[in-house]
């Protein structure tokens, strides 16, 4: 009986060890439960208020270009876009030679700020109606626009920071030279320097640039390779058809004056204007030939000099063997030396042998040299009331004459030398000495 009663109790003891046993593993079951309920809870909780939260922001795992904005607000995500540009460099280099690096920013380059934050604003508004509840990860591109700072960049790219070892020469262009050993106008050929030239580098770094960023604006460094498009440009070279047309024009003009004479006729004698006086009045510069016109002037102040011969005095032998000087002579011959300026001017560009009478203001009946009376004229004496008559320097006739009264409204004319007596023309052969 009281073995029963142990064997009862004993297992009773072990029913309720099993009851606790079970009781506290579905507790514990329980608790589990609770714990990932609420673990849960608080992942949905978490995910639904980032999601709305995530409403004015970037979405998770985007980056554009390589560029994490994941989660950032536009602005933030706008700021680190410009900056990942800006710190891009550019290096330059000539020769396979580095020469001088700085940066985007530094040059003046960077991305439109309002057009960048337009364009992202559309890409979170287009990226919002996509999201699901694990995003995935995702790099996208967007259009862009790259401004310059044109203060930043003339200072970036100015003539010190591309100074050569050996120094830079100018670019020379083609040009006219006038050759004295040759005798001619030539061509020089132009020359290709290394000079550089801001504008046609601002072409290549806009050049190099567009390559690069052909796939995208963010790039660790950009280069530019320095060459003759950098450099100043030859705008006139040996071929140039105007330079080639103006060496014409101006060895033919040459030429002309050197194959010019002009021989002046005055009466049976002549004066020769020679090319190689003509060549000496020249004014040979590299842009041209020009004629010296005082040169010109004064030749023709000698010319006339020698052989005007109106009011100019004469020194004349009188029958009676006496030299007389007479003055006042109305009858002769002057050049006009305006006229005989330009008529010469255009005979020198003729490169042919001119022969020709001055250009006249007034003229005589015939001329020989500076004799202008060709032994053809009437003596007067008024003291011996006599007249001679002369024709080819011999004495034709002699005559008495009556000379008019001596008073002032009569008076006979004393010296000179005259087409006319008492205003009637006289024989065409004739011209009338008044002593």
């Amino acid at each position: 009986m009281d073995q029963d009663r142990n064997t009862y109790y004993r297992r009773e003891r072990e029913y309720q060890r099993r009851k606790s046993e079970l009781e506290a593993k579905r507790r514990r079951s329980l608790r589990r439960q609770a714990a990932v309920l609420m673990i849960a809870l608080f992942f949905v909780c978490l995910f639904l208020g980032d999601f709305f939260l995530d409403q004015t922001r970037m979405a998770h795992r985007l980056s554009i270009y390589g560029v994490s904005v994941s989660g950032m607000t536009i602005e933030k995500a706008a700021q680190k876009l410009e900056e990942t540009f800006e710190a891009g460099e550019l290096i330059f280099r000539e020769n396979g030679e580095e020469l001088y690096r700085t940066t985007l920013g530094e040059a003046g380059f960077s991305l439109d700020p309002d057009a960048l934050r337009e364009e992202l604003g559309q890409v979170q508004s287009k990226l919002l109606g996509e999201r699901g509840i694990i995003e995935k990860k995702r790099d996208i591109t967007i259009s862009y626009t790259i401004q310059t700072d044109e203060e930043k960049l003339s200072a970036a790219i100015s003539a010190e920071h591309f100074e050569a070892e050996l120094g830079r020469t100018m670019s020379e262009d083609a040009y006219l030279e006038y050759d004295s050993e040759a005798g001619a106008f030539v061509i020089r050929s132009s020359w290709q320097g290394n000079m550089i030239d801001e504008d046609n580098l601002k072409q290549v770094i806009s050049d190099a640039m567009e390559e690069a960023f052909a796939k995208s604006p963010i790039q660790e460094s950009v280069t530019v390779k320095l060459d003759v498009r950098s450099y100043q440009t030859v705008s006139v070279t040996e071929n140039d058809e105007e330079l080639i047309i103006k060496a014409n024009q101006l060895n033919e003009s040459l030429a002309n004056y050197k194959n010019t004479s002009v021989v002046y006729v005055f009466g049976a004698q002549t004066v020769e204007l020679d090319s190689d006086t003509i060549c000496s009045w020249l004014e040979i510069t590299d842009d041209g030939v020009e004629l010296d016109t005082s040169k010109i002037q004064v030749y023709i102040d000698d010319l006339a000099a020698a052989y005007d011969t109106k009011y100019v005095e004469r020194y004349f032998t009188t029958t009676a063997g006496d030299t007389v000087t007479v003055t006042n002579n109305e009858y002769g011959y002057t050049i006009d030396q305006d006229g005989e300026y330009a008529q010469l001017c255009e005979d020198l560009q003729s490169g042919t042998t001119i022969t020709r009478e001055p250009v006249y203001s007034n003229e005589g009946l015939t001329r020989n040299g500076v004799d202008d009376l060709a032994g053809c004229y009437i003596e007067v004496s008024l003291d011996q009331q006599y007249l001679w008559l002369y024709k080819d320097y011999s004495l034709i006739i002699g005559t008495d004459i009556v000379s008019g009264k001596p008073t002032e409204e009569r008076e006979t004319l004393q010296g000179g030398v005259s087409h006319c007596l008492q205003g009637k023309p006289l024989h065409s052969e004739q011209r009338v000495l008044r002593i």
